[in-house]
């Protein structure tokens, strides 16, 4: 009887160290998404972040942006706009105000959001009625791209820059061609930004002296909003646009001709969809 009892808890005990064995033995495997299907094209997505000099997450945003410009090169244009909230200059530590009236007016337009950093991509409409167009977590930024850039591609949008570096003005001369019928009406903007700028920032709980500032909206050459660049676009249409600017004076650190972009874009125009189709950005020099 003793022996029967023995053989009994020897089974019962081998029936309980063989899960736990295997288990032990088994590695995580970690799962592995694979990249979506980008489809060839010349498709150029626009990304408007709202940022600021004062603003502690706002690094995170930047950081983000970085990285999808590392993993899309030449498919992604990026205006940084520093309006009013958390953006003004960093008492005795701030050398520069990047604010400007139609920074102020972009980042109003796309309200209500939660707060900064915040990205519109496409302009696009999102699900959630208190962010209509922009998202605040950075961590979903690139998937809104990839899925943009999978949409199909309905303009192409060609820039031309002449600059003349001793009057340091700028002319600048745009071609939108549709692809495709494309009915309702649409705009035109055209954003100045300037990289490379090395000021005070903001950084969680520290302030950071030589923080590097990319794609800061310095000026528009147009509307905040845009102009209107036609009505009902034919395919094959071309439709043209030209803009002269003359750059401020280089000083202290800001306005070099080297670190200067044009980024131009043509979206829809209507109180419901004000959707990007199609951008475009180009070194000054």
């Amino acid at each position: 009887m003793q022996n029967d009892v023995k053989m009994k808890n020897i089974f019962i005990s081998i029936l309980i160290l063989i899960p736990l064995i295997f288990i032990l033995s088994c590695e995580e495997i970690p799962l592995v998404l694979a990249d979506p299907l980008i489809p060839e094209s010349d498709k150029v997505v626009l990304i408007e972040e709202l940022t600021g000099a004062s603003c502690p997450n706002c690094p995170k945003g930047s950081a983000a942006i970085e990285n999808i410009l590392n993993k899309y090169p030449d498919k992604v244009a990026v205006v940084a706009i520093h309006g009013d909230f958390l953006a003004s200059p960093i008492p005795n530590r701030s050398k520069y105000d990047f604010r400007n009236k139609k920074a102020n007016d972009l980042e109003n337009w796309f309200r209500p959001w939660y707060g900064k950093p915040a990205a519109t991509t496409n302009r696009i409409l999102t699900d959630d009625a208190q962010e209509p167009y922009t998202i605040s977590s950075p961590d979903l930024w690139q998937a809104q791209v990839e899925n943009e850039l999978q949409k199909p591609h309905l303009l192409n949008l060609l820039m031309d820059i002449k600059y003349d570096s001793l009057t340091r003005k700028m002319e600048v001369e745009i071609a939108a061609i549709p692809l495709v019928e494309l009915n309702g009406n649409y705009n035109i903007s055209v954003y100045i930004t300037e990289s490379g700028i090395t000021d005070a920032q903001t950084n969680g709980g520290v302030i950071v002296d030589n923080y590097v500032h990319n794609h800061v909206l310095r000026e528009m050459l147009t509307k905040f909003d845009g102009d209107n660049i036609g009505n009902n676009l034919q395919k094959s249409s071309i439709l043209k646009r030209n803009y002269t600017y003359t750059l401020p004076p280089e000083s202290q650190g800001l306005w070099k001709a080297s670190n200067i972009e044009v980024v131009a874009m043509v979206s829809r125009s209507s109180s419901s969809d004000r959707s990007v189709l199609q951008a475009v950005v180009k070194h000054l020099n």
